[in-house]
């Protein structure tokens, strides 16, 4: 079954890139905004739901506390679009059990030519996989959009992107005052931080948006909200 009949088949409309999908997610759930407001679902982050947006595109979405494969190790997520079901594992926690549902929709708008089960092992951030990238793609950006995350940013910690000064590096990181640009200290630090450039509390960012610290951390880097320094701020004097 070639891509375009199986897509037919499955109802499902197919995208070839994230900012087309993702845009169009967006808009079935803003269809029903009206309808979120009246169960009190005020925070628009509440909306971003794998399981609503699932049942948009009439797939089946479950949960379950583990998911065994009788012959490998324990899954994250199962996505079968031959009878256009979804199940994710708890296991690891409702954060990435939010992501992993998101990515499997990400597959599901994407790669309809999957006809037989894909089993998810593990989210890789470094993946060099293309669908696994495409999927975990769109899960970051559908769960994090640049515009809601760059307002919040904004509200607690001030222009973008954040200069990284002696200040802040302080704010981040405490002590440790020698950043390494090629890893996430800050943008995690930035991710998991209980108070804004204020001293005030504040609930973490990945709190916010219902995903783990580091799915946050990486979803900063991509939106370049931190400007790193050119050297280091540490000295011998």
């Amino acid at each position: 079954m070639n891509r375009r009949s199986f897509a037919a088949d499955a109802g499902l409309p197919h995208f070839i890139n994230t900012d087309a999908a993702v845009k169009h997610a967006h808009g079935l759930l803003l269809e029903r905004r009206r309808e979120f407001r009246n169960r009190g679902l005020s925070d628009p982050v509440e909306w971003l739901s794998p399981p609503v947006l699932a049942e948009i595109l009439g797939l089946t979405y479950e949960t379950a506390p583990k998911i065994d494969r009788s012959a490998g190790r324990p899954v994250l997520g199962l996505l079968d679009l031959s009878k256009r079901s979804i199940l994710v594992s708890e296991e690891r926690g409702l954060e990435v059990a939010r992501y992993t549902g998101g990515h499997e929709l990400g597959h599901a708008l994407y790669h309809q030519d999957r006809v037989r089960p894909h089993w998810e092992r593990g989210l890789d951030p470094a993946e060099k996989n293309p669908q696994e990238r495409d999927a975990n793609e769109f899960a970051s950006n559908f769960l994090m959009p640049r515009k809601e995350l760059t307002r919040r940013l904004r509200a607690s910690f001030g222009e973008l992107p954040v200069r990284v000064d002696d200040q802040w590096l302080y704010f981040l990181l405490g002590d440790q005052t020698d950043p390494d640009p090629n890893t996430l200290d800050l943008e995690y630090a930035l991710a998991g931080s209980s108070k804004d450039i204020r001293y005030k509390q504040i609930v973490p960012l990945h709190q916010q948006f219902k995903v783990s610290q580091t799915a946050m951390a990486i979803r900063l880097r991509e939106i370049r909200a931190l400007k790193y320094p050119a050297t280091s701020y540490r000295t011998d004097l």
